[in-house]
This record gives C-alpha cells, structure tokens and sequence, in this order.
C-alpha cells in the first residue's frame, strides 16, 4: 500500500481500537504496512518506522 494510505488507515484504526500502530516500510520493496506495537518489537522494525500513533 502506499505511504499516504497506510498512515491514513493507522489512524482510522487508532481511533477504532485506541491502541498503538506503526506504519513500516517493507525492508525488501517500497510497499508500507501496518504493525502493531507488539510485533513492532518483536521484530526489531524501529528502523523501518516511517509514522507512529501510539496511546500511553
């Protein structure tokens, strides 16, 4: 998905469940996705983190 979309779809969903989303770049292409925190750092993605929306 592209950037724009990805960061407008963490939102959406932010506001639907107030938990925390991170849109990342994909490591082997230009395509972004959504990740919540858990497996943001289950996976060690903090360097592929382009936009973030997180709750306390």
């Amino acid at each position: 998905m592209t950037k724009q979309y990805a960061i407008d779809l963490a939102k959406k969903l932010y506001r639907e469940h107030d938990r925390s989303y991170f849109v990342v770049l994909e490591e082997d292409s230009e395509e972004y996705r959504i990740v919540d925190k858990a497996e943001k750092d289950a996976k060690q993605l903090n360097r592929y983190v382009v936009f973030s929306i997180e709750t306390d």
